[in-house]
């Protein structure tokens, strides 16, 4: 059942390519063209695209679909008394791109190695002890973890305060691997750094492996109300419908049992 499930969403998946959906479009009018069928259905069809790429691309539904992924991280700040005596931040990777055959952090990754950095230091300049789970392999032959620790180390994180999970490919294993972690370490408090737009579906996958984590928003997107549409919203907002889908493929999963 989960590989139906999977291979389900994988397929609705394509409907937030940008590409599919403008390949779909011409196909379906060429078709309904061979087959001669009426002209005002090709025209119709024509139309319910064009006011698509106006919709998405006006920023819009980015609006909406930010502030549902968003909104809830906007003001949350860690508790940093005395009251977490053993604090754990855990850093979910961005990526990795390799550039000119030199692998460094994607883009994204920065925001949340500063975030957990300042976590981290509030703790540590209080004497207090503090521990940092890098989480992410990516897909390059450098890990996101070990690239992660270097970086943590060059801003004078001692290498004994840094955990490297190096295992997971995505966002579910980044779960599945760190809770194994943390279970072992029975932190007092587990801070979860990643990017507002991919913390709904973190935060929901932490709590399907028995994590309770704070969660601590590193960088926010959203879109901007233009009369002409353009290609900043309309990538931004893609990337925030592909989110929404991940959170409803984990809600369903939960509901039947299949993560875990």
């Amino acid at each position: 059942m989960k590989f139906l499930l999977d291979l389900l969403f994988r397929t609705i998946q394509l409907f937030t390519e940008p590409y599919f959906l403008v390949f779909l479009a011409v196909v379906i009018i060429a078709l309904l063209r061979r087959k001669n069928k009426r002209k005002n259905l090709r025209i119709g069809i024509g139309i319910v695209a064009v006011l698509m790429i106006i919709f998405i691309g006006n920023g819009f539904l980015g609006k909406f679909t930010a502030e549902y992924l968003q909104k809830s991280y906007v003001n949350t700040i860690a508790n940093k008394n005395g009251a977490s005596q053993n604090p754990v931040i855990v850093v979910l990777g961005g990526g990795v791109v390799d550039f000119n055959h030199t692998e460094k952090l994607h883009t994204l990754s920065y925001s949340r190695l500063v975030t957990a950095y300042q976590l981290y230091h509030e703790y540590r300049k209080n004497n207090l002890p503090c521990k940092i789970v890098i989480s992410g392999k990516g897909r390059g032959h450098t890990s996101e973890a070990e690239l992660f620790s270097e970086n943590f180390k060059n801003m004078g994180v001692p290498d004994a305060d840094i955990i490297k999970e190096d295992k997971s490919m995505n966002t579910y294993e980044n779960a599945k691997y760190s809770s194994k972690i943390l279970k072992q370490m029975a932190p007092s408090d587990v801070y979860l750094v990643t990017s507002g737009f991919h913390m709904k579906r973190s935060v929901a996958l932490f709590q399907t492996f028995g994590v309770k984590p704070v969660p601590q928003a590193s960088d926010f997107i959203d879109t901007e109300i233009t009369w002409f549409p353009n290609s900043y919203n309309a990538a931004f907002t893609f990337v925030m419908l592909k989110e929404v889908l991940g959170i409803w493929q984990v809600q369903l999963y939960n509901s039947l049992g299949l993560n875990g």
